[in-house]
């Protein structure tokens, strides 16, 4: 037996699920953005990359190419990791132990990166939380407005139980990536 919902005369937020969004993407609807996902069944889609966010992303892809020569892991730019049902988010990078087809499985990564020009209360709040819950072991936030990389790690239910900051300029070395080194230069 169903239940009645009560009517509704406002409007309210329709619930995706990673089922949904793969659908939409399918059938071409985020075509016109630069990047589009599900975050806890809200979809959130960007359309503009500043040049500051593209430079550091470009500088920071070429130092993990260079630190990960004869790893295992792979390196990859704004990939869709599917974490549950209804979160589909995309980290600016991410390095993971396979990536098999469209979408790479949360349990296969090992490091998720956004860099953060104009999304830093999310990137260090609500997406911290998701990316800790699913127990991405280690989560890094280049704050290029402030020069540093929030890199955190020992993730929880809440969020992540280590964490430091590194100025930009410095070498930041992971905590979960045995030998992985990089150094980002100041912007």
């Amino acid at each position: 037996m169903t239940a009645a919902l009560p009517i509704s005369t406002s409007p309210q937020p329709a619930r995706l699920t990673a089922r949904d969004f793969w659908v939409l993407a399918d059938a071409g609807a985020f075509t016109d953005f630069v990047k589009a996902e599900l975050i806890e069944g809200e979809l959130r889609v960007v359309n503009a990359v500043h040049a500051r966010h593209a430079r550091v992303h470009a500088m920071l892809v070429g130092e993990l190419y260079h630190a990960l020569k004869g790893s295992p892991l792979i390196l990859l730019s704004t990939p869709s990791i599917e974490l549950d049902s209804g979160s589909v988010p995309e980290p600016d990078i991410a390095l993971a132990r396979q990536a098999e087809g469209k979408v790479v499985i949360g349990a296969d990564v090992v490091l998720a990166i956004e860099i953060s020009d104009t999304t830093l209360a999310d990137d260090l709040g609500r997406k911290l939380r998701l990316y800790a819950a699913h127990g991405i072991p280690e989560y890094w936030v280049v704050d290029v407005e402030r020069q540093i990389t929030h890199q955190m790690w020992s993730p929880g239910v809440e969020g992540y139980a280590e964490r430091r900051e590194v100025p930009l300029g410095a070498r930041v070395e992971a905590m979960t990536v045995p030998g992985l080194v990089v150094e980002l230069s100041r912007t």
